[in-house]
């Protein structure tokens, strides 16, 4: 593989990553399945659940995270509709990427090809931080299959990452203090509501992953005001208001200002990390909000 193109650092370093992955998608709900995508940018897994007439849902994961991510929060977004959970390629999963992922149209191009595969005529797209990022990026891009987008803390979409965030990052990364990097990840995210077991594994698998994962992915570039504008589809903003890595005030502002139909909503005291109850209510709600002001058969 090129020098641009995600992999583990070797085949021992695959092994404790996918180890950990499984450990931590055992918190999904059952019962659950699993399919592969055939993409420009490489085979990507997409795990699922439920079913019914409801519109589909797709569900982005954060960077250096994986599907298992979600495990709290897919029976709740799953009833009555069919949710898609993609293993972003260029991550450290299942997903096997073989071309590299260079620009924001790379991006965009990868998950419509992604949809197509799936089928998915039409979906409500979810993400959290870089997750957010790429659903809004899609509905700036390839808006046709977006019925809706909810974003949790999208990194850069709304506003800059703070220099405090990025320093800690890199510490992280480069401490050979595992103490270190519990601490660092664990007070970046904060106390999402999950239980202790899942949140244990879910922070297992993103150390295994920063310790054996080679990341060759286009870091999320600024949305710029013009892109933001163009998204037509429903949009909901959920930002912590205790989050370390962007202003969330500021994010708010800037959602307000540019997004034509947005609800952007700050949660008391959440971190960057999913707060479960938040999530399972607010987002439900939003797309029962979506889908009863849509024309009929455009939902």
């Amino acid at each position: 593989m090129g020098a641009l193109v995600s992999s583990f650092a070797d085949d021992a370093a695959r092994a404790r990553i996918l180890g950990a992955y499984d450990k931590a998608m055992a918190f999904w709900p059952e019962p659950r399945g699993q399919q592969d995508v055939a993409t420009s940018f490489g085979s990507t897994r997409v795990h699922t659940y439920g079913g019914g007439p409801g519109t589909p849902v797709v569900l982005l994961h954060g960077q250096n995270a994986t599907p298992a991510e979600w495990a709290s929060n897919v029976a709740v977004l799953g009833e009555g509709r069919p949710v898609l959970a993609v293993d972003r390629v260029g991550e450290p999963g299942y997903s096997t990427q073989t071309a590299p992922v260079r620009t924001a149209d790379d991006t965009a191009n990868w998950l419509e090809e992604v949809l197509a595969g799936l089928g998915l005529e039409r979906a409500h797209l979810v993400g959290h931080s870089y997750g957010g990022w790429v659903a809004l990026n899609h509905a700036a891009r390839k808006p046709a299959r977006v019925v809706s987008v909810a974003a949790y803390e999208p990194p850069r979409a709304l506003a800059a990452l703070k220099p405090g965030f990025l320093l800690g990052a890199v510490a992280a990364m480069l401490s050979g203090s595992e103490k270190f990097q519990q601490r660092w990840f664990s007070g970046l995210i904060g106390d999402t509501g999950a239980a202790p077991e899942e949140a244990d594994a879910q922070l297992q698998l993103s150390l295994e992953a920063m310790r054996g994962f080679r990341v060759r992915l286009l870091p999320p570039p600024r949305m710029t005001d013009e892109e933001l504008r163009s998204v037509t589809a429903p949009v909901l903003i959920m930002l912590g208001g205790a989050d370390r890595a962007m202003d969330s005030q500021r994010a708010r502002e800037r959602a307000r200002r540019l997004i034509s139909n947005v609800r952007a909503e700050i949660v008391p005291g959440a971190g960057h990390g999913m707060p479960v109850k938040a999530l399972n209510s607010r987002v439900p709600e939003f797309w029962r909000e979506v889908e009863a002001a849509a024309p009929a058969g455009q939902a």
